[in-house]
């Protein structure tokens, strides 16, 4: 190992918390650049990426002049629990062209549970590349200073907190209602309902938990907010400008359900052409012509042609899909079924009585759906069900679980820079291609097991698509990073 490379580990350590000062420190030592590198974080899903999502990188460039924006994204599956509207692979594509430099997948353990962990593994990777200035999320209002308070008193949980906590708990209220109205009786003179107002809003409730993981990792970076533009985050009918993700979801789900008696066939030439009975085959764009006149097309933007495409050829997965597979574990009693992450017994008898063959999930969530559990947390755990995620000794608490690598899905050609940076100073395994992972870790450690999820979680999800759409699928070990 040379001087610099002795020197600059300490130099690191001593300057952490000063982060410009270590990088003009390491400008002098390394001499492979002449002006500091600003780069920001950004946790996501994008499922899938529209124009919002675009306007947040912009606005995030603005507001930090970063040179790069890194993105933690879920992958194949997300933290309401469920499959994703599109693989991993197209939605980096989406997001590379849509402005962001570097892609990084979330591990699907934690992709698919609770804020806290969703957050944690976040900042976790983010902070451990060991070059991110800055942590960019959506917020509904708020900005960085009305978590503050939340914040603390999550964190501490005096005891006077933990005691009105477990009360509202003991009436019936679920977690999130319960920890509101706590919060609200301790931070604003007895009105619950301001908090309640506040921590009933998605993108509220992660920054929140972002805020909680900085300070827990004692991390240099610097969260800022980005306002949301447009519909509100649950809405269901689509916008003219920015619409949400949800009313995105719902208008495509609606358009593939019309129009899925397309039939694909390739011409003389191997082109994909599409045919449906109320249209006659004139243009090579045909499908192209066809969906340009639906709303949900203005609110999506970066490369979503191939997207769109591979939709309407059933290129997704969808709980509907995956129902045989939740009725074959349930069939195998409570031998196994208590043993999934974030299932107790209890819940598993609840499942038991319920579930019947050819039941469809919407019914069966109207069936299971109790006040002292939210219905994203009941398709968490029937996700868990299906993907086989065991509750693991090091799942137990969020604030100590870990993050072991960062699976590198795509990035920009410009973003060279920032990859090498990445090389020297994070401390995390970087893994680029999917076999690397296989060979990083002991069989039976806990990397290896999280890892090993990742991998089979991700040939279920292209094996069921890949079935829907009459191709042959492609398995994950063999898979390329995208580059845009």
């Amino acid at each position: 190992m040379d001087k610099d490379k002795q020197i600059y580990p300490l130099t690191a350590r001593i300057l952490r918390p000063l982060r410009w000062e270590m990088n003009c420190i390491q400008v002098e030592i390394k001499g492979e650049r002449s002006s500091f590198m600003k780069v920001a974080g950004i946790i996501a899903e994008y499922n899938p990426f529209h124009k919002g999502h675009q306007y947040h990188i912009e606005e995030t460039r603005k507001k930090t002049g970063a040179d790069y924006v890194v993105v933690v994204m879920s992958g194949d599956y997300v933290q309401r629990g469920e499959p994703a509207i599109a693989d991993k692979y197209m939605r980096t594509r989406m997001a590379l062209s849509g402005g962001a430099d570097l892609v990084i997948e979330m591990p699907v353990i934690y992709a698919t549970a609770s804020a806290e962990y969703f957050a944690t593994a976040g900042i976790g990777i983010l902070d451990r590349l060991g070059c991110v200035d800055y942590l960019s999320f959506g917020s509904e209002w708020a900005d960085v200073e009305d978590y503050s308070s939340y914040a603390t008193l999550f964190l501490e949980e005096p005891e006077e907190y933990r005691q009105i906590l477990q009360e509202q708990l003991k009436r019936g209220k679920s977690f999130p209602e319960a920890r509101a109205f706590t919060a609200g009786k301790l931070l604003f003179d007895s009105k619950p309902e301001t908090a309640v107002e506040f921590l009933k809003e998605p993108n509220h409730i992660l920054g929140l938990e972002y805020i909680k993981a900085l300070r827990r990792r004692n991390s240099s970076i610097q969260p800022i907010t980005v306002k949301r533009k447009g519909n509100h985050y649950h809405e269901k009918i689509l916008a003219e400008e920015y619409s949400s993700a949800t009313s995105i979801r719902r208008e495509l789900y609606q358009y593939y359900s019309r129009n899925k008696e397309n039939k694909i066939f390739s011409n003389k030439n191997n082109e994909k052409m599409f045919v449906n009975r109320e249209y006659p085959v004139d243009k090579e764009n045909y499908v192209a012509k066809k969906y340009e006149e639906s709303a949900f097309v203005n609110a999506l933007c970066g490369e979503y042609s191939p997207f769109i495409e591979g939709f309407l050829q059933g290129n997704f997965v969808t709980w509907e899909d995956m129902m045989p597979y939740l009725e074959y574990t349930f069939l195998l009693k409570n031998r196994v079924i208590g043993k999934y992450f974030g299932m107790n017994l209890d819940l598993a008898r609840r499942f038991q009585n319920i579930v019947e063959p050819g039941l469809s999930f919407e019914t069966l969530i109207e069936r299971l759906h109790a006040k002292q559990l939210t219905d994203a947390a009941l398709r968490r755990v029937l996700l868990h069900i299906v993907l086989h995620i065991k509750y693991y000794p090091f799942l137990e608490e969020a604030k100590n679980i870990p993050v072991p690598y960062a699976r590198i899905l795509g990035f920009s050609k410009k973003a060279s820079p920032l990859l090498r940076e990445i090389r020297k100073k994070s401390s995390i395994d970087i893994i680029q291609r999917p076999i690397e992972g296989k060979k990083l870790y002991a069989a039976s450690s806990p990397q290896a097991q999280i890892y090993n999820v990742d991998i089979r979680s991700a040939d279920f999800y292209e094996q069921i698509a890949a079935r829907k759409a009459g191709r042959k699928p492609v398995r994950e070990y063999t898979r390329q990073q995208i580059v845009k």
